[in-house]
């Protein structure tokens, strides 16, 4: 009965169980139940069991016994946040050739990066019906390449996207933008065009195997919005880069500034370098009228997860990649 856990240490989450040995007290003292639940913080989740605290106390649940694992946002969220954060975000990250189809926004570019080569739903009750599958499919076989969905958490119905190849599940964090001092020990370059250093070492840390040119056209790309590029250069050599996207859903909503391309050179990690990063992008992001940032997270990096609620961002919703 083993099921995957989706969630990393510090989410909130639900724990489905079957009740056995082992099992938690079932807090509805219900003997004919044959399940219960538990709601608190995921603390860890290895082979043997899934430990959540709740109320200060650690529970351990045998991993056999559970079902499932939900994933709450840290706070209240409206579908309606999620569309619009959903919308700001492809703006900030569309591709280079794009499509709409009954509210879905197809994008493609040249297969580099799962973000810039998906269909995402963005639409008030947008389906995954097989008529409109059928001419996401058709468009992406145009393009030569795998017809790819990013499955949007409450956009989506659970189970409207038929079976298929699952991959990664993304984890979007949020947080307000309120700045306090820069490390003076870091200096961040923010410029609003790539130097051919970032557009190199970006590209070239990534496992996709395509054209550079095509991949830098992907890195260039943005709807209705602004590109910031940060770099951190230590003896002439790029060691931290970050990528600032400045979009929204449409001309009266909110603005965002969505981050991506977070990377630092390993013999720099852990020196506050990725922080002066994200925080120097904020500060010119904040500099041109916008006050919310969000970011885009694989789920089992948790050594990211750990930074990023570190530096203030909460758990606004997921998605899971999904290819048909």
């Amino acid at each position: 009965m083993t099921s995957p856990v989706d969630g990393a240490p510090g989410d909130r989450v639900v724990v489905r169980f079957a009740k056995g040995d082992g099992a938690p007290g079932d807090w509805r003292r219900d003997p004919s139940a044959t399940r219960s639940d538990v709601t608190g913080t995921l603390v860890s989740a290895g082979a043997d069991a899934v430990v959540v605290e709740r109320d200060g106390d650690r529970i351990v649940i045998p991993r056999d016994l559970v079902v499932a694992v939900r994933v709450l946002p840290d706070r209240a969220v409206r579908t309606s946040e999620i569309r619009e954060l959903e919308t700001a975000a492809a703006h900030g990250w569309p591709g280079t050739d794009r499509a709409t189809v009954d509210g879905w926004l197809l994008r493609a570019g040249g297969g580099w990066s799962r973000r810039a080569n998906s269909a995402v739903p963005l639409a008030f009750g947008v389906t995954a019906d097989v008529a409109t599958l059928s001419v996401i499919r058709r468009w992406y076989d145009d393009q030569g390449l795998p017809t790819t969905i990013a499955a949007v958490d409450r956009v989506l119905p659970v189970g409207a996207v038929p079976e298929g190849s699952a991959g990664v599940r993304v984890a979007v964090m949020t947080r307000d933008i309120r700045l306090g001092r820069r490390d003076p020990a870091v200096a961040v370059e923010v410029s609003a065009t790539p130097s051919d250093q970032w557009l190199a070492t970006v590209i070239g840390h990534r496992d996709e195997v395509v054209d550079p040119a095509v991949a830098a056209e992907v890195l260039r790309a943005v709807v209705d919005g602004t590109l910031l590029f940060a770099s951190v250069v230590v003896d002439g050599t790029l060691v931290a880069t970050g990528r600032g996207a400045i979009t929204r859903s449409a001309d009266a909503a909110p603005t965002w500034l969505g981050l991506s391309c977070l990377w630092t050179h390993p013999d720099h990690r852990g020196r506050g370098v990725g922080a002066a990063v994200i925080v120097a992008l904020m500060q010119a992001a904040r500099d041109g009228g916008c006050d919310r940032v969000y970011l885009q997270v694989e789920q089992d990096n948790t050594a990211a997860i750990r930074l990023y609620r570190r530096l203030g961002f909460v758990r606004h919703h997921g998605y899971g990649y999904r290819t048909l």
